[in-house]
């Protein structure tokens, strides 16, 4: 009989493409993990595996054994952590995927949990909103703050917040834009534009350029980056202005960039707490995400 040691041996071969990855993976010696696995293929009476040399491919048995075995392992992971929340107080850990243009919004309130509940471990996890959809469904992070929109809609419990209106970044150096009070896109579309851009699917990135398409502006994108630091950087040595969300502004480079509104704030986030419906959430993780609606 097929024991949740073995459908974790099995899991973790699949995902790491490979035996001998997935015996480092779970430190242990491959002929053991290989003898695990022609076990299972014995006791189901089928080839999991087509193995021929180096190269191998899964079967559409052992395609469907993954799957049912993933959720399997999920669920007991769902069981543990609700079993042990029945006893325990605020401890264990919460693990929070972010994209970099959001962090602002849950790090003051992430030191405020640990002040008050210095127990529990904070793990922080980023990527762009695509990435973070595949964190949730690998049961790889607890909740995400990431920009709307979403893929898989149906799946999540999603919690919007507050729009947050982008301003300009621009270069100190470029002394005339920077005594400007409010800039239009009619402005910004003169000067070399550097923009954030998601990995896959559309974003703030395809909000802004969009925002330029209405008035008939063409801008002048020189650079986009998935990594909101970077944007900065770039900026800060001159090489073009940046729209950034107001409350992403960062003061390491306050001595080389200035800060402009945008006029009648026409470009805005949509940032929203987004977990999956059929997971457990430990007590913890329910205790940040109330308190970072609720502030």
């Amino acid at each position: 009989m097929m024991d949740i040691r073995q459908l974790h041996y099995y899991c973790t071969i699949i995902e790491e493409g490979q035996i001998t990855r997935a015996a480092r993976t779970l430190h242990m010696a491959q002929p053991p993990l290989s003898q695990q696995l022609r076990l299972m293929e014995k006791e189901l009476g089928v080839v999991l595996i087509h193995r021929e040399g180096k190269r191998w491919e899964v079967t559409q048995a052992g395609q469907r054994l993954y799957e049912r075995a993933r959720h399997l392992l999920r669920e007991m992971e769902n069981i543990q952590q609700e079993i042990s929340d029945v006893d325990q107080g605020l401890t264990g850990s919460i693990t929070i995927g972010t994209s970099s243009i959001c962090i602002s919004r849950v790090s003051r309130h992430i030191s405020e949990f640990h002040r008050d509940y210095p127990e529990v471990y904070h793990k922080i996890l980023y990527g762009d909103t695509s990435h973070l959809e595949e964190l949730l469904h690998q049961h790889k992070i607890d909740f995400a703050l990431l920009l709307l929109p979403v893929e898989n809609e149906r799946d999540y419990e999603i919690m919007p917040l507050s729009d947050d209106p982008f301003v300009a970044v621009v270069p100190r150096e470029w002394t005339e834009l920077c005594q400007t009070e409010s800039l239009t896109l009619e402005q910004i579309a003169e000067y070399p534009l550097l923009l954030a851009r998601r990995m896959s699917g559309e974003g703030a990135y395809e909000n802004i350029i969009g925002e330029f398409e209405q008035r008939q502006l063409q801008p002048r994108v020189v650079l986009d980056c998935p990594d909101i630091s970077a944007l900065f950087s770039f900026a800060a040595a001159g090489m073009g202005l940046t729209l950034i969300p107001e409350s992403e502004i960062q003061q390491v480079y306050a001595d080389r960039l200035c800060v402009i509104p945008l006029q009648q704030a026409i470009i805005r986030t949509r940032p929203a707490l987004v977990w999956l419906k059929s997971r457990y959430m430990s007590k913890a993780a329910r205790q940040l995400i109330q308190r970072i609606i609720t502030s």
